[in-house]
């Protein structure tokens, strides 16, 4: 560390003006004072270092650097600052130096190049005022002999900011390394990130290092260059580090303006503690003026829907208008029949003008029709026992019309053959699925399947199940009794292609 030395009066340099001439005279007097008092030199030997000192201003403003010249004191240890030029711009330095003592211990690279007469090239060290300095020191010979050395100081403060950031961003690669591993291993999807904009902040949320995309839109949004600023001025919605990773740790959408950008966060733990985190941001604008624009349409869809279904109760009304001016039963069960018909379609309708996606629970719909047919048949209700049981099977709207026309078929004709001529009797739904595959079965108590008439022409109801089941949904349709027990079974692909 370097020590004032009594008795010696201390001068700081002026630049290159007037004066320099009279503080080259100054200096002179002070090294040559300095170095008899405290140094063994010779007078050659000092006139060497005076004429070097006459020198060093030039060398100081060439490599915008401190020079000094030292000598080795009395105890052939310790170094005295005999001489020293600053550039003009900048010094590491506001006081003057000379005739501080820079001890052994403090000044490494001095020391060595005094022992071993060589060049010691970017020793790092703290200044007096401390500021990491960087030292390379030259030895001063006069012959063979190490008469005194001369220093040049460079600030090293932006070089280690940048090592920092280096070592940081190299445990933010580990560390990443790691985050993908572990979504890998959580069945996650890191990939969404890919496309994306990336900030890479430290434990101050400073971004140290930002991709394109993300540079591109914080310049948008901020005004200025990302790197080096708080990514907290982003968004008065983050007020620290922590707060931002608690928002983001699921995706958080942002809007600024016009635009709408979805943001998540993972932190960058080292050793247990929190070094920064990474940011993705990805710019949703357009996916979110699509989405505005699907929603405009799946309401228009939903009314479309719901203007069916008033229409289509609206003839089944008219229908029944109809049906009460005959007296014919026959007609009446004619009319009945389409009426329910035209009921079941609405109940797709009515369903889908409640929601806002284009497929319907199979299971759901069951249980509208079996509701609505069960309350206009005359049996009483103590006299029927109903089931419908399954898993919930979701169809399109293409495959659900033609499977509500069936499971009205189906239940009318389990509910008209089966249970109404034996005044009672039980009535079951089940529904089911696999790979891809949808079983629909209606069972009735009824037993009333006479296999020479099951080969003979079947009614229209069951005519519209064949059709409906064969040409709309690529499916089979069987009808079979067994113990008292009538079964039909439908079974058909969840999905067919068009024309298949």
């Amino acid at each position: 560390m370097l020590k004032n030395v009594k008795g010696i009066k201390q001068t700081r340099w002026c630049g290159f003006g007037n004066t320099r001439w009279a503080f080259l005279a100054l200096n002179m007097s002070i090294i040559k004072e300095l170095c008899r008092n405290y140094t063994s030199l010779q007078d050659k030997e000092i006139t060497i270092l005076e004429n070097l000192a006459r020198e060093i201003p030039l060398i100081a403003e060439l490599t915008g650097n401190d020079i000094f010249i030292d000598a080795l004191t009395i105890n052939n240890n310790d170094a005295i600052v005999l001489a020293w030029a600053k550039p003009k711009e900048k010094s590491l330095y506001k006081c003057s130096v000379v005739g501080k003592l820079a001890y052994a211990s403090s000044e490494p690279a001095v020391y060595q190049t005094f022992k071993t007469g060589e060049v010691t090239r970017d020793l790092r060290g703290l200044s007096q005022e401390g500021v990491p300095i960087a030292q390379t020191v030259a030895p001063i010979l006069d012959g063979q002999k190490v008469i005194g050395v001369l220093i040049m100081e460079r600030d090293i403060s932006k070089e280690l900011e940048q090592e920092g950031q280096v070592e940081f961003l190299s445990h933010t690669a580990e560390q990443l390394s790691t985050t993908l591993m572990h979504l890998s291993t959580a069945e996650s999807s890191f990939e969404e990130w890919l496309g994306n904009g990336i900030f890479v902040l430290n434990k101050q949320g400073k971004i140290i290092y930002a991709n394109r995309i993300a540079a591109n839109i914080y310049k948008t949004h901020c005004r200025q260059e990302a790197l080096g600023n708080s990514f907290l001025n982003f968004s008065n919605n983050f007020s620290s580090l922590d707060n931002l990773l608690a928002k983001l740790k699921n995706p958080f959408e942002l809007i600024l303006g016009k635009k709408c950008y979805r943001l998540q966060g993972h932190p960058l733990v080292t050793k247990g503690y929190l070094k920064g985190c990474v940011v993705s941001i990805y710019d949703v604008t357009d996916l979110k003026e699509k989405e505005q624009e699907l929603n405009a349409k799946s309401l228009i869809i939903q009314e479309i829907n719901h203007r069916v279904k008033n229409n289509l109760q609206n003839i089944a009304s008219l229908l029944r208008l109809q049906m009460r001016r005959t007296s014919s039963p026959t007609v009446r069960e004619e009319f009945a029949a389409s009426i329910n018909r035209i009921i079941s379609i609405a109940l797709v309708h009515e369903v889908f003008a409640q929601q806002s996606w284009d497929t319907i629970d199979l299971l759901e719909l069951s249980h509208r029709i079996l509701n609505c047919l069960v309350s206009s048949v005359e049996i009483p209700k103590e006299q029927l026992e109903t089931k419908i049981e399954g898993t919930p099977v979701n169809l399109s709207s293409r495959q659900a019309v033609s499977l509500a026309l069936i499971i009205n078929e189906l239940i009318t004709n389990g509910l008209k053959h089966g249970i109404a001529p034996r005044g009672g009797g039980a009535l079951e739904l089940s529904l089911s699925e696999k790979n891809g595959i949808v079983n629909l079965v209606v069972s009735d108590t009824g037993g009333r399947i006479d296999r020479q008439k099951e080969k003979s022409k079947k009614g229209l109801g069951l005519q519209i199940v064949q059709s409906l089941v064969s040409d709309h949904l690529g499916g089979v349709f069987k009808l079979e009794s067994n113990n008292g027990l009538t079964k039909a079974t439908v079974c058909f692909p969840k999905y067919i292609a068009e024309g298949e």
